[in-house]
């Protein structure tokens, strides 16, 4: 749970003074929170959920008070490499599709593929998914060595 645990008159810049708790919602639901199911997304689970007067113990504080928006942030860039990963592997099973297609998909008696106005994009394509993949890579270094990666 992210929570704003110092007031915004008493900070420079509205990311500080939110603090991160870990919620045990065995414990938590019915007792100050309620889970109410979103059924709109397809293949995720989403949920809304209401507080009204939680009680946190202070032991359950992340790290160190007021800091939990650079938190947030900080492992929001290992979610990123991960949609990323996803995503260059989908561009590559497209490019594998097209390339099955244009070699399969016969016009005039000879394949598309045999076409520079076919074959350019879909290369195009295989570089732009493999410059993506190199990225993803160096993100991943980059966050594993605790440096910047968010860019």
């Amino acid at each position: 749970l992210l929570a704003r645990t110092t007031p915004l008159a008493d900070v420079k810049k509205k990311s500080e003074g939110m603090s991160i708790f870990i919620v045990d919602l065995r414990e938590a639901v019915g007792n100050g929170m309620t889970v109410q199911p979103i059924l709109n997304m397809v293949n995720h689970e989403t949920n809304e959920l209401f507080f009204d007067n939680l009680e946190i113990p202070a032991e359950n504080l992340i790290g160190e008070e007021g800091q939990g928006f650079r938190y947030i942030l900080d492992g929001l860039n290992a979610e990123r490499t991960l949609i990323a990963a996803e995503c260059i592997g989908d561009g590559y099973w497209f490019v594998d599709k097209v390339t099955q297609y244009a070699k399969e998909r016969v016009v005039f008696g000879r394949p598309i593929g045999q076409n520079q106005g076919v074959q350019f994009p879909i290369a195009r394509s295989f570089v732009n998914v493999e410059a993506a993949s190199l990225m993803r890579f160096e993100a991943a270094r980059r966050f594993d060595a605790h440096e910047p990666c968010g860019a």
